[in-house]
């Protein structure tokens, strides 16, 4: 909860001497969904926690998405809430998508927990496993691919 996380904040910066500069939401990994919370929540965090501590020592909440990176929890460019599903864009090309023109304009996706969403959501997930599961595999299939043209590249020492 909020008055939890500004006693971590309030608790590094006087007892630890430690500014927390992001806090990071738990990556979508198996076996972790216990750990993880909403984007809506991160958000509800975020804003609950501004005000309190200057500026400089308002940490970031931020979400590690999938081929994106970290992004601020406000970075999102669309949320269904009741399915749980945010989509992402990013701003820079990896050497792999200099000549991709759509580097730019793809959305990434990055789900919340099941145990989170409303009643209707998690019904539908429990509807469309099967499609998930596929979708899945097949990004884990682009993934390797990306990674196989990675190793072809040229290695710079500069």
């Amino acid at each position: 909860d909020a008055p939890t996380l500004l006693d971590l904040c309030f608790a590094l910066l006087d007892g630890a001497k430690i500014m927390p500069y992001y806090f990071y939401m738990c990556d979508m990994i198996p076996f972790s969904e216990h750990w993880r919370v909403s984007v809506a929540r991160a958000q509800d965090l975020q804003h609950a926690i501004m005000g309190y501590l200057p500026g400089f020592a308002t940490p970031r909440i931020v979400c590690d998405v999938p081929f994106v990176g970290k992004r601020w929890v406000h970075q999102l460019e669309a949320y269904d809430r009741e399915h749980g599903i945010t989509s992402w864009t990013k701003n820079y090309r990896t050497s792999i998508e200099r000549t991709d023109p759509e580097a730019l304009t793809r959305t990434y996706e990055y789900f919340d927990p099941i145990h989170t969403l409303p009643q209707a959501g998690q019904d539908w997930w429990k509807q469309h496993a099967g499609d998930v599961l596929a979708w899945a595999e097949e990004a884990a299939k682009a993934s390797r691919a990306a990674a196989e043209l990675q190793k072809a590249l040229p290695v710079s020492l500069a």
